[in-house]
Order: structure tokens, then sequence, then C-alpha cells
């Protein structure tokens, strides 16, 4: 039971922690152990999204976005395009290798809402989805560099 005084971040990293693993664990399958939702971003604006209008959808810094985007592409899931109207940005397509991949995220990710959701009525879901969802407008960094969330490349058992 949660006390007045546990820190909002301690639930945040133990529920994001789960549902990582919970998701990574469905992905096994397909060669990516992380980017997940930029994958997905990147699928919903297919070639319409800059790398910077990426990077400020997932409220995530440029360089975080350019490792994100250089993995995906090794991959062979994304490709950078040139902006016809502005040479220096570049736009994100998806490649056909990815859709097969991203149908699976999208699965992964209603299986894993669904289980972390349970029996709350809708009603709860919206407010709920509504309340979290004004929070980092609330956390605002202005002017400080975001503390970096280290990854391992070892899949949890």
């Amino acid at each position: 039971m949660q006390q007045d005084n546990t820190p909002l971040g301690y639930w945040f990293s133990v529920i994001a922690q789960r549902y990582y693993t919970l998701t990574l664990h469905r992905m096994l399958a397909f060669d990516m152990d992380r980017w997940f939702y930029v994958l997905v971003l990147i699928a919903d604006n297919d070639g319409r999204m800059s790398q910077q209008q990426l990077a400020e959808a997932l409220m995530i810094d440029k360089v975080a976005v350019l490792r994100a985007i250089d993995t995906l592409s090794e991959k062979g899931y994304v490709e950078r395009v040139s902006c016809p109207n502005d040479r220096r940005k570049h736009h994100i397509r998806m490649l056909p290798k990815a859709k097969p991949v991203v149908k699976a995220i999208k699965k992964a990710y209603s299986e894993v809402n669904e289980q972390a959701m349970g029996d709350l009525s809708p009603a709860a879901r919206k407010a709920f989805l509504d309340l979290i969802s004004t929070m980092p407008g609330r956390l605002s960094i202005d002017g400080l560099k975001p503390a970096r969330i280290h990854y391992t490349k070892k899949i949890p058992k």
C-alpha cells in the first residue's frame, strides 16, 4: 500500500521496469531490445516526421533520438530521407522489414496495458491516463540536462 511519503518516482520506476520486461519478452522473436515506442511513432507518422519533431514528441534529447534512429536503421527498420524543402533536415521513413515488428510491438503494448489496467473501468482508465499525461508538463526540467537512464543488453529471465 502506498504511503504518502513514498516518492512517485519509485512507483514509476518499478512500473517502468516491469512494463519493459513484459514487453521485451513478447518481442524476443525480433531483433529488438529497446526503442519500441520510437519505431511505433515513426510508423504512425511514416515519412512525415523529422528527427527534431521525433525528439520533441518523445520528450527526449536529440542525441538519444539519433542513437535510436541509428540502431533502427542498422537493423533495417527505418531510413533517413532528405526533406525536399530543407536539405539539412531529415525525415524518418519506415522500411518494409519493420511492418511485422510494429504490429508485434502494438500487440505487446495492448497486452501489457490490459494486464496493468486490470479491472479498472473505462472511466477510471481514462481518468488515470488523463492525470498521468499531465505530469511531464508539471515536471519541467528547463535548463537542466536530463539524467541518463542506462539500459543493459542482458535480457532478464
